[in-house]
Parts: C-alpha cells; sequence; structure tokens
C-alpha cells in the first residue's frame, strides 16, 4: 500500500497547506532549513494520507464506459461526473499509460493529460515545463529532443526511484485510451495544429475536449465543427463572452472567481445542457483526506457537473452514492 501513497503529496494536495505557514528570515534564507521544514511537512501529509488510504481507495458503483459517459454528457438531468487529475495517479506516477489505465479500471468518466512540446515539435504528455519534478533528468521539455526525454525515467513518487516507466506521447496516450474514456486534452504548448492532426488520425474527435485558449479552440472549430471545446473562464465578463461565441457543450470555471450558484444558472439560462466543470483538486481534496467532504459536496449542490481531482476513486465513489438517493 505505501506506494500508493505519494502521488497525491508530490502532485500539489499537501503543500499547498504547507505555504500559509510564514517561514522566519532565517528559514527563508536557508535551504537547509527550508529542506527540513519540506521534508517534515511530507512526512506528516503522508502520515494522514496513509491512515485515510482505505476509505479513499472506493470502488464506484454507479454507470461505467464510454458509452454511458456520452449519454450522461448531454442529459441535463445526468449525474455528475468525474475527471481524474493527470490520470489517476494514486498508484502510478501522473500522466503515465499506467495511470490511464488506472482510470478506466476504477471507473473514472473522464482523464486529464496534459501536451508540450519537446525541442523539435513530437507532443509529449507532461505537466511541468521541465522534466525536474517527474523525471530522473533536469531540463525544460521544450529545449530537449524527443530522444532525450524518451531516455528518462519516471520517478516512483514514493520511494523517489526510478520506475521503468517514460513520458508517453500524444499519440500512444490516445491511442491507448481509444473507445475507453472520456479524454481532456490540457494543451501546454502552441502547437494546436499537430494536435489536431493527431486526434484525426486517431479518429477520436467524438472522445476528446480541447481546453486551449480561444485562437487554439478557433483552430479546431474552423476545421473540426462537431469537436469539443471547453472554454475556461475566469470571470462573469468572460463568462458571458464565451458563452455568446461558442455556446460550449462544457465550459471550467473557477469557483475562486465566482458566486458559484449564479454562474451555473446563467450558464443553464444560455445552454440547459452545457456542462460545468469545476475543480476539487487542492483544498476540498485536501479537506477530503481528512475527513471532511463538505467542499466537494458543496460543488455538486451548486450545480457543478464535472468535478476535477486526485482523488478519483473516492469522489466517482461520492458521486454514484448522491446519485443513488
Amino acid at each position: 500500500m505505501k506506494k500508493i501513497l505519494l502521488s497525491l503529496v508530490v502532485a500539489g494536495l499537501f503543500f499547498q497547506a504547507c505555504d500559509s505557514q510564514k517561514a522566519s528570515v532565517q528559514e527563508q534564507t536557508s535551504p537547509k532549513n527550508a529542506e527540513n521544514k519540506k521534508a517534515v511537512a511530507k512526512a506528516e501529509a503522508l502520515k494522514k494520507y496513509q491512515a485515510a488510504f482505505d476509505r479513499l481507495n472506493q470502488k464506484p458503483v454507479c454507470e461505467q464506459g464510454l458509452d454511458q459517459v456520452r449519454e450522461i454528457f448531454g442529459n441535463p438531468e445526468g449525474r455528475v461526473l468525474v475527471a481524474a487529475h493527470r490520470g489517476d495517479h494514486m498508484e502510478m506516477p501522473e500522466n503515465s499509460l499506467p495511470s490511464f489505465e488506472h482510470s478506466v479500471k476504477y471507473g473514472t468518466d473522464i482523464i486529464e493529460l496534459d501536451i508540450r512540446n519537446s525541442k523539435e515539435d513530437s507532443l509529449m504528455v507532461i505537466h511541468d515545463g521541465t522534466v525536474n519534478r517527474t523525471t530522473n533528468g533536469e531540463g525544460k521539455v521544450s529545449e530537449m529532443s524527443y530522444e532525450q526525454l524518451r531516455a528518462l525515467k519516471l520517478i516512483d513518487e514514493f520511494t523517489g526511484k526510478n520506475t521503468d516507466l517514460y513520458i508517453p506521447t500524444l499519440y500512444e496516450s490516445l491511442k491507448a485510451m481509444k473507445g475507453k474514456i472520456v479524454i481532456d486534452l490540457d494543451i501546454k504548448c502552441d502547437n494546436i495544429e499537430a494536435i489536431h492532426a493527431t486526434v484525426g488520425a486517431l479518429e477520436m474527435f467524438d472522445q476528446c475536449l480541447f481546453f486551449c485558449d480561444e485562437a487554439d479552440m478557433d483552430y479546431v472549430l474552423g476545421r473540426t465543427p462537431e469537436a469539443l471545446v471547453m472554454p475556461r473562464a475566469r470571470s462573469m465578463e468572460s463568462l458571458e463572452h464565451l458563452m455568446e461565441k461558442y455556446n460550449p457543450a462544457i465550459i471550467h470555471i473557477d469557483d475562486s472567481n465566482f458566486e458559484v450558484s449564479e454562474a451555473v444558472r446563467y450558464i443553464k439560462s444560455m445552454r440547459a445542457d452545457c456542462r460545468v466543470w469545476a475543480n476539487a483538486l487542492g483544498k476540498y481534496d485536501r479537506a477530503a483526506i481528512e475527513g471532511n467532504d463538505a467542499g466537494i459536496l458543496k460543488l455538486m449542490e451548486q450545480g457543478i457537473d464535472v468535478v476535477q481531482t486526485d482523488l478519483p476513486r473516492y469522489v466517482q465513489y461520492l458521486v454514484c452514492k448522491e446519485a443513488s438517493y
């Protein structure tokens, strides 16, 4: 079980909580003190998660599979859907092929993955702009060749040791998930032409969400009008603009920037079957680890109908439990 525990810690579920503890001037200027403090916080966070793991490692009991999720997605009365942030990385490194496979195995509705360019524009699936945190290497993704990136090993987030896993490409990630699950493409590079072409080559437009800026969404819709794009609204002004421009089937909002219920009412007034996506990752996931599900449940009560999380198995369990009432 221990190998299951640390990916959520490293991914940021707990360290954000430590940010509120102000370091003294001496601690801020002493790398050794900062490193020691981080190690203590990491050990404490691991202990909490370890104690909660059996409760968090739930098995969902509601509809599963791509066809069922597609049907729910387009139904205004359908249940809340759950998105696994960087795949289900409760056991495997984030953004790895096994993390995507576990999303399917454990019944998650949607996976989110991140796309970056290598030096020669190969499309690689990795979140950070550098390889430092998630691999045994160092350097910027955009300054490394495909061969250099593929030579790296993803890190076991519990032991800190190398695994036999590598950074996957977009093509092989999509191919592995073809016909299995909805995929949110979080585009972190300026190469929409190649991304669009890759999705097209695999005939997966009906399975993918393009999460990107307006220029990229315009490119995708200009060539494939039936494609699903997911705009992100950071204010009521931008929400109104994006709903009027795209009339999207799904839109991402940040609960810190809105009165959520008001935003949801506006979205549904514009398009009744538009799905509203928000994040539980961070503060709400941390609270759930400590036994407080109120934040996640509040999102659903406010009308959020796609919840992205670093605890996909547990949130899927909560969703299925709520849907059964």
